[in-house]
């Protein structure tokens, strides 16, 4: 179901997930509304807000707060689908982004309940121990376009759902190199932030920082064998820093 003018002017767009705390799925979402504002169309995200929000709305976006788009519960998710259809019908939605499985099956049957089409993001790997967990994940499969963030991505889906093969299509995660520009830190930011992570001015100290949210699968365990080591060892003194937010659930 192709959108109503090849142009996104004028378009309505309603991007669906859990929370707008920090993440990669998160972080694009962002991207994508300030893109969407800049092409001139309505940036709509239906999602139970977090920190990002103040972000969102400087680029143009709009948040429709669902408090409970980031539950598993079966009923609820099913109730989320009769919301999110009525923001689709009121607010005139052209077509329906999904980034998370839970409340992509929300939007999936809102999406097809007034015949809007349904667009999903892989932004990782799900795992499937099961019938019933890769049922629970094929809802990423289900977009008419599904869109994953590399080839890995990608080969990962077809392998998962050789179904959705023909609907495939890889877009690279970006990165502003401008946010990370040395020129754009001054030193009043950098000793602010030396004070907060307890870092010793002056001090000839190496600093190893791993930013990511606190959760398995991104290497902290493997960061603590390295620091075990290196504290085994002669040589400089340094700190390791975890920088980032909890994943929100039981720890892994």
């Amino acid at each position: 179901m192709p959108l109503p003018s090849s142009s996104l002017s004028g378009a309505t767009i309603l991007q669906v997930i859990p929370h707008l705390s920090a993440g990669g799925a998160e972080r694009t979402v962002i991207e994508v509304t300030e893109a969407l504002s800049a092409a001139g169309a309505t940036a709509l995200v239906a999602s139970s807000g977090g920190r990002l929000e103040g972000e969102l709305t400087r680029v143009g976006g709009e948040l429709i707060r669902v408090d409970s788009l980031p539950t598993k519960n079966p009923l609820l998710v099913y109730g989320n689908a009769t919301t999110l259809a009525k923001i689709i019908g009121k607010r005139k939605v052209d077509l329906v982004h999904a980034r998370s499985r839970a409340p992509a099956w929300s939007a999936y049957w809102a999406a097809h309940r007034m015949k809007r089409p349904f667009v999903t993001t892989y932004h990782g790997i799900y795992n499937a121990r099961g019938r019933l967990k890769r049922w629970y994940n094929s809802v990423m499969s289900r977009g008419d376009t599904v869109i994953a963030n590399s080839d890995y991505t990608a080969n990962h889906v077809r392998k998962e759902h050789p179904e959705a093969t023909t609907r495939i299509v890889t877009i690279h995660r970006g990165v502003d190199i401008a946010r990370f520009s040395p020129d754009a830190i001054g030193p009043e930011r950098k000793a602010r932030l030396a004070k907060d992570w307890k870092l010793e001015p002056g001090k000839d100290e190496a600093v190893i920082l791993l930013p990511a949210r606190m959760t398995g699968w991104k290497g902290h365990r493997e960061a603590i064998a390295a620091a075990a080591l290196l504290a085994r060892r002669a040589g400089p003194p340094w700190t390791m820093i975890f920088a980032g937010d909890d994943q929100g659930g039981k720890p892994t």
